[in-house]
């Protein structure tokens, strides 16, 4: 009986963001005529990687009733170790393997101090964007780091059959993400933890383990998007990923993930980064300034979050 009652919601819900996309796709195609063309498409797909990346683990994060408020540092922090690595004479494969460390190391503070301390996400992941922010600045000194071999910039700049092969990651990530979601114990776990901690945990689940997890995969993927994120600039800067957890948590809203936990879906929030990302474009193409935009977005934030109910 409860599946069948949850069906219908999700249907709908899938049919609202398909209806809203695609009626997006129609106003923009008629206000400017370089919107629904291949390459622009290519380009928008290029441009999301980063921010896909990342919704990907703080979809799982929001379902088990968290959030993460640090990403956008972990990024920048991971992009700048990467560059500070191969600038001290590193390959640049190991530079990744270190960017990757570094973000997998922030995730698991996080996780330690919320699973095994039980401390507020909220505050702590707070708390690590500003040391991290801070420490990218003490690292580097505000420069940008350029001046990588051409084989890294296969991961950001280049194409298969015309499909950048960081679209194409990101993708291959979703699927995954959403089999081990649908088909796994884990997956059950995660949204049990949203629904009710204290009955999981009173059922044998080990619950700091999941949490403290879900935390090193944010952290994880952050570097991740670190790492595609310089490969399609070109350089490491000290303001990479600023921001862009708003995105990120827009994106997971708007596709439906309960901000309360229990309730959501990798398939919701990869409509909602459509939305997102076809939408800056579509505004970019008609000219609409950024501060104006962030105004779009609030609203948007404003809307999901107004018809969740606790």
């Amino acid at each position: 009986m409860l599946f069948r009652a949850i069906q219908p919601f999700r249907v709908n819900k899938m049919l609202t963001l398909l209806l809203l996309f695609a009626a997006m796709l129609v106003f923009f195609s008629t206000r400017s005529p370089y919107f629904l063309t291949f390459n622009n498409f290519m380009n928008v797909l290029n441009q999301m990687v980063e921010v896909g990346l990342i919704a990907i683990p703080m979809t799982l994060v929001i379902i088990s009733g968290a959030m993460d408020l640090s990403v956008g540092a972990i990024l920048g922090l991971s992009a700048v170790s990467l560059g500070l690595a191969y600038e001290s004479g590193m390959n640049i494969w190991l530079s990744v393997i270190v960017a990757l460390l570094v973000g997998s190391l922030c995730g698991s503070v996080n996780g330690y101090l919320i699973a095994r301390h039980r401390m507020q996400a909220i505050i702590v992941t707070i708390g690590m964007l500003v040391m991290l922010r801070g420490m990218i600045y003490v690292l580097n000194e505000g420069r940008p780091i350029s001046g990588y071999p051409e084989p890294f910039y296969f991961l950001g700049q280049h194409a298969i059959a015309g499909i950048p092969v960081n679209a194409i990651f990101l993708i291959v990530m979703f699927l995954i993400a959403t089999f081990a979601m649908r088909r796994t114990r884990f997956g059950t776990y995660v949204y049990g933890l949203g629904n009710n901690e204290e009955a999981v945990r009173y059922s044998g689940v080990p619950v700091v383990r999941i949490r403290f997890t879900l935390f090193v995969l944010s952290g994880l993927f952050s570097a991740m998007a670190g790492v595609f994120l310089v490969s399609r600039l070109a350089s490491a800067e000290a303001t990479s990923g600023t921001n862009i957890e708003l995105d990120v948590i827009t994106a997971t809203l708007i596709g439906g993930t309960h901000i309360f936990g229990g309730r959501g879906s990798l398939t919701g929030t990869f409509m909602g980064l459509l939305i997102i990302v076809f939408l800056r474009n579509g505004l970019n193409l008609m000219g609409v300034s950024v501060l104006y935009q962030s105004v779009i977005l609030g609203i948007l934030i404003l809307i999901a979050v107004g018809k969740q109910k606790v």
